[in-house]
């Protein structure tokens, strides 16, 4: 089955960096872009991977196995998008990386089957919450959320804009089965300057809750630049 992967720069986006955010920020990973979402959120800083507005490539599995293998990483995140739409394509790529831990980000609304599970290492959760423009009855789905929990492979990454946005974690994490020391709070940024404004204000949250906080070291490096 085909991959359906994010162009940038006329090419497939599969790239080698660090990990920017989450649990294993600042890990070396190689990043492979899918393209499709289920969702829309607002301030999506890789909307061109869903909204149309950029090519789609696709890949054999064989063809995005060694593009990923061109880097001397055996850490892979698999990204988007939102990786899971394409969730019947996967296993046939994973299956040739058998030494490569895998990373998945997710929205949280779609359940990985049982045969993708047993390839996935980590899932890194990021539901989406009011402020992403989403319609709440697609975008927060307590019961997969809760069936990701108990997988013990997922930490729940949540953007904040303000501290309402952290009292929301707060409330609904519980409801939907999600251990508080899973749980991260990233500032919501585009820009390093952005970055550099909301940093502060959101470690004061999450002091004030009791939540850890997560930087977003690939925009304090780079900015808004793609493809790293």
């Amino acid at each position: 089955m085909m991959l359906k992967l994010a162009q940038l720069h006329g090419e497939p986006e599969i790239f080698h960096s660090i990990q920017g955010e989450g649990a294993s920020q600042g890990a070396p990973c190689v990043f492979l872009r899918l393209a499709g979402c289920n969702l829309a959120c607002s301030w999506c800083d890789t909307a061109y991977s869903w909204d149309g507005t950029s090519p789609v490539v696709k890949l054999s599995p064989e063809e995005a196995a060694t593009a990923v293998l061109r880097y001397p990483c055996r850490r892979l995140v698999l990204t988007g998008g939102e990786p899971l739409v394409q969730q019947k394509a996967l296993p046939g790529l994973l299956r040739l990386l058998p030494k490569h831990f895998v990373e998945m980000e997710t929205n949280g609304t779609i359940l990985p089957d049982e045969e993708l599970l047993h390839h996935i290492g980590q899932f890194n959760v990021s539901p989406k919450l009011p402020h992403s423009g989403n319609d709440a009855a697609r975008a927060w789905k307590p019961d997969i959320l809760c069936r990701l929990a108990e997988t013990k492979k997922a930490w729940f990454k949540f953007v904040a804009s303000r501290e309402e946005d952290v009292a929301d974690v707060f409330r609904l994490a519980p409801q939907a089965g999600i251990p508080a020391e899973r749980i991260l709070i990233m500032p919501l940024a585009a820009s390093r300057e952005e970055l550099d404004i909301m940093r502060p204000r959101v470690v004061a949250w999450c002091l004030r809750y009791g939540l850890r906080f997560s930087d977003r070291l690939h925009i304090a490096i780079w900015g808004s630049k793609k493809g790293v």
